[in-house]
């Protein structure tokens, strides 16, 4: 009767109720979570070591803290009692049909969870169920929610309360993907709001705004992302190429930096040489000269020596004769008495003492002579370096007095008494004979030459953009003006006063260097390759090059002013 009865109580409990539902066997040591659901507390304890969240496997219900939970040992007699019933079906052997199903199905069971599928790798989904090295997930549960092999899957085709549940294929962070409001999946875009939602709020608060599918916007944005990318490549490309040029700049600024220390330790101690030298030839100099001197003396000290010598001799005779009684005596011994020779005038005779006068003086002055060629050889080199700066530019007739004609080239200009038809503007000179080049330089080192030829007048500088045009013109820094000119057969600095300019000869041909940053504008001598002057100001506006060829004065000043090709030399 027993024996009877036994097979179809194992056969109607074999389904559901005596199963973990993590590892599918029947339970061992089972647990209760505080929301109701069964697990091995083996199964449960290592699904949450390898879990962040305190979460049921079953329902999802999140916990702040890991449950203290005890075996319950009623279904844990229940469940020893079931599994001795299913083994003594399985000893029956094939007895009946219904014992039989009981065991075939705990077989299934067995089967499945040793071999549910293919273990999870890199860019696949795993199953949320499987505990250890994770199975990869068949589907994932957009009510429960999470992703399920196909083992952990068969509750939800066989337990009622989860076969109504939405089964979608297998996705990454699907919590993120659910509504939290509705529980339903994200599938729509609302590009008012900017964010993803479910059918449901489309109805609830979306109603009138701009949405599509959340698979449309996705291409969409993806295809808007992909150019962002290529733009992207693009300026990481330049900016790589420029972080390369900053870096290979870098290692050449170290280079050149100990080039120039090394350069400066040669001038330097060429300078001390000249010093040390002009001291050694100055002390040999005051030593030759107080040799000469003492010599010189010491001879007219002997030849005095000499004479008053004889005339203390001759001075003890005549006082021996004075002392003789006897008259014929005394006249025969004065008659014997040899004459004595010439006195020496020495009245004249003196000792030039000052022997150094002027001598320090000169030989500074000659050490100064030997640094000004220094500096000019110095000035040759740092000429050629300024060459490399070299900038086209071209004149801007737009810019130009009336009575200045420039080139077609842009690159002359001369005076002529006749006014050209031109219109009065802002940009224009009036009076004064300017004209300015067509760029305005902002930033960066640039250089140009001009030959002025054998011109008597002319002004060659910057001016700032909003130095005054019209009317009468301040030629000086605070104007807006760094100019050199010629005039009366002198070349003056035009600083904030005149500042004549110490020359050997008139240049015929001028280059300026405009040092943005380092807020110097510089004026060379190209022929002679001498610095002539450095205007050092604080520029914060676009600075153009300023001409003016200035008035013909009888046709002698007639020649063009020409900007010239910079020939590196």
């Amino acid at each position: 009767m027993q024996s009877s009865s036994s097979p179809g109580v194992s056969r109607a409990l074999s389904e559901d109720q005596f199963s973990c539902s993590i590892c599918l066997e029947v339970f061992v040591e089972p647990i209760t979570t505080p929301c109701g659901h069964s697990f091995c507390k083996a199964c449960l304890q290592g699904y949450w070591n390898h879990s962040k969240k305190f979460l049921c496997p079953m329902c999802k219900k999140g916990y702040s803290r890991r449950p203290e939970m005890s075996v319950n040992r009623v279904l844990a007699e229940i469940s020893s009692q079931f599994q001795g019933l299913m083994l003594a079906g399985g000893a029956g052997g094939a007895g009946g049909s219904s014992r039989g199903s009981t065991l075939n199905l705990s077989s299934d069971m067995s089967h499945g969870s040793t071999d549910s599928g293919e273990f999870a790798r890199a860019g696949e989904v795993p199953c949320d169920a499987c505990i250890g090295r994770k199975v990869k997930a068949l589907k994932s549960c957009v009510n429960c929610p999470g992703s399920f092999c196909e083992v952990h899957l068969r509750h939800h085709k066989k337990v009622k309360s989860l076969t109504s549940h939405r089964l979608i294929e297998p996705t990454f962070h699907l919590e993120e993907k659910i509504c939290k409001k509705h529980e339903r999946l994200l599938e729509i875009y609302c590009r008012t709001d900017h964010t993803c939602i479910c059918t449901t709020c489309v109805e609830a608060t979306h109603k009138t705004h701009d949405m599509v599918s959340a698979d449309h916007e996705w291409k969409k944005k993806m295809s808007n992302l992909g150019k962002k990318r290529s733009e992207l490549k693009h300026l990481i490309k330049e900016r790589t190429k420029k972080l390369d040029e900053i870096k290979q700049s870098i290692k050449v600024i170290k280079a050149s930096s100990q080039k120039e220390l090394e350069e400066s330790w040669q001038v330097y101690a060429e300078l001390q040489r000249m010093v040390e030298q002009s001291q050694a030839e100055l002390v040999e100099l005051i030593a030759k000269r107080q040799r000469e001197a003492e010599r010189h003396a010491l001879e007219l000290a002997r030849g005095l020596e000499n004479e008053l010598s004889q005339l203390r001799s001759r001075s003890n005779e005549l006082e021996a004769y004075a002392q003789t009684p006897d008259k014929v005596v005394f006249l025969q011994n004065l008659a014997t008495l040899t004459p004595l020779p010439e006195p020496t005038d020495w009245s004249a005779v003196s000792i030039n003492t000052d022997l150094y006068l002027g001598t320090i003086r000169s030989s500074v002055s000659s050490l100064i002579d030997k640094f000004h060629e220094e500096l000019k050889r110095l000035y040759s080199k740092e000429l050629r370096k300024v060459q490399n700066y070299s900038s086209e530019v071209i004149l801007d007739p737009a810019t130009a007095q009336r009575n200045l004609i420039v080139s077609d080239d842009g690159r002359q200009v001369r005076y002529e008494e006749r006014k050209t038809a031109h219109t009065e503007s802002l940009k224009r000179f009036s009076p004064a004979l300017f004209v300015l080049g067509r760029e305005g330089l902002s930033f960066g080192r640039h250089y140009w030459e001009v030959d002025m030829g054998r011109k008597t007048s002319w002004t060659l500088g910057m001016a700032s953009a909003s130095a005054r045009r019209k009317g009468e013109i301040k030629l000086n820094p605070e104007g807006g003006y760094w100019c050199l000119w010629l005039k009366n057969a002198e070349v003056k600095a035009l600083a904030s006063s005149r500042l004549p300019l110490l020359l050997s000869t008139q240049p015929n041909k001028v280059g300026i260097f405009l040092d943005y940053e380092g807020g110097q504008i510089t004026f060379y001598d190209v022929k002679a390759r001498l610095h002539l002057y450095t205007f050092v100001d604080t520029f914060s506006e676009s600075l153009y090059p300023i001409f003016s060829p200035c008035l013909n004065k009888e046709g002698k000043n007639s020649s063009p002013l020409i900007i010239t090709s910079v020939k590196h030399s």
